[in-house]
């Protein structure tokens, strides 16, 4: 993926975030009460998803802009705090 725009690569780098936020709290849940193979079998997946999610969409629009680059994990964390609250009002 090539970003030209940064306003495009900032929205792929947040939805990428976002993504990637929804994976981690869905795990979560979904591996309540699974057995121990089943549990590594499914992290291994959502892990598996997550770094495409990086490697395909949240790094290309940081090499296009470097500027979008992330210092901190309190601003991956707002960034993904603030992508759940504006689904979430316009759910509402």
């Amino acid at each position: 993926m090539h970003f030209t725009r940064i306003d495009s690569a900032r929205a792929a780098r947040d939805g990428g975030i976002d993504a990637i936020a929804a994976l981690d709290a869905a795990l979560l849940a979904a591996l309540a009460g699974l057995p121990a193979d089943e549990a590594t079998q499914l992290k291994r997946t959502v892990g598996d998803l997550m770094g495409e999610v990086v490697d395909r969409l949240v790094n290309p629009a940081i090499r296009a802009f470097p500027e979008l680059a992330i210092e901190e994990d309190a601003e991956w964390t707002a960034i993904a705090r603030e992508r759940a609250r504006g689904r979430s009002t316009a759910n509402a």
